[in-house]
């Protein structure tokens, strides 16, 4: 029996002698193989030594052949144009201080459903409005709708492109409902600018179709202004009747980003007596 790989023949193994042609001691040999360096056949095929070299050949080609089969595979990647990453740095300014900002789209889900809470007036064509009391038919000073806005930016920044966005309709099909509006100071209550007139209103809406109006308000050129913000919206309607409103929000800019403001107070004076309604979620 022929000797195991890996291990030099012994006695029994079924090996043979070779005497070497120098005279040097016969050296065993398994059958069919010949030791290096022993006459032409050893110098041919390298002796026993062949056959571990084989069956090492042999095992690699099993292993390659199961990680094939497994989906392994093997690549070869050459980068030949190596690229240099760019980076970009812009800075930003940091204002300290504490400013709060409540939540204004709102879902409660303490019965199990959700449940859409969120503020009338902050978001557009949510199906959520407010109705407003019964204006007269032309413009009085003592009938208007109030909104105090939030007071969430950081102070002493220069603003840009301020815009009041007011969406309403009349609660008459065939009503049209007019509007102008002044900008105040909340604390002091003073008139900032007026945007329209009773004459010349700065929209006008007929029948029941939301219709929002993007009404610029450049007065309020800085942050501490917007902070300190108030619109009062003088209205009439051809029908004595009500507004639908969907949204009353001021939007602006300044050098770090875009901002909106929103109503933390609702003021209903349409029909010449003021109602004030503070928004659920925006403190004391």
């Amino acid at each position: 029996m022929p000797a195991p790989i890996g291990r030099a023949p012994r006695a029994g193994d079924g090996t043979r002698p070779i005497a070497a042609s120098n005279g040097a001691p016969a050296v065993p040999t398994l059958p069919g193989t010949f030791p290096v360096g022993l006459g032409r056949e050893g110098r041919l095929f390298g002796g026993w030594l062949l056959r571990g070299r084989l069956f090492a050949a042999a095992a690699s080609i099993v292993v390659l052949a199961v990680a094939g089969g497994l989906g392994i595979t093997t690549s070869l990647a050459l980068f030949s144009d190596p690229k240099t990453p760019t980076s970009d740095f812009g800075t930003k300014a940091i204002f300290p201080g504490e400013r709060i900002a409540p939540a204004f789209s709102v879902s409660d889900r303490s019965g199990g459903a959700t449940v859409d809470t969120s503020s009338e007036l902050a978001v557009a064509s949510d199906g959520r409005t407010i109705t407003t009391g019964n204006w007269s038919s032309t413009f009085a000073t003592s009938r208007y709708v109030e909104f105090d806005m939030n007071a969430s930016l950081a102070g002493g920044v220069a603003g840009s492109s301020p815009v009041f966005r007011f969406r309403f309709a009349s609660t008459g099909a065939a009503a049209t409902a007019c509007v102008y509006l002044e900008v105040r100071a909340k604390a002091s209550g003073s008139v900032l600018a007026t945007y329209g007139t009773a004459g010349s209103p700065a929209a006008c809406v007929t029948g029941t179709t939301l219709t929002t109006s993007t009404i610029s308000v450049p007065v309020v050129d800085t942050s501490d202004r917007a902070n300190d913000l108030r619109f009062r919206v003088y209205g009439r309607d051809s029908a004595a009747g009500g507004m639908t409103i969907d949204e009353a929000r001021f939007t602006g800019a300044n050098p770090y980003n875009a901002f909106s403001l929103f109503p933390v107070r609702y003021t209903d004076a349409a029909d010449a007596t003021p109602v004030s309604l503070p928004w659920q979620f925006a403190g004391p």
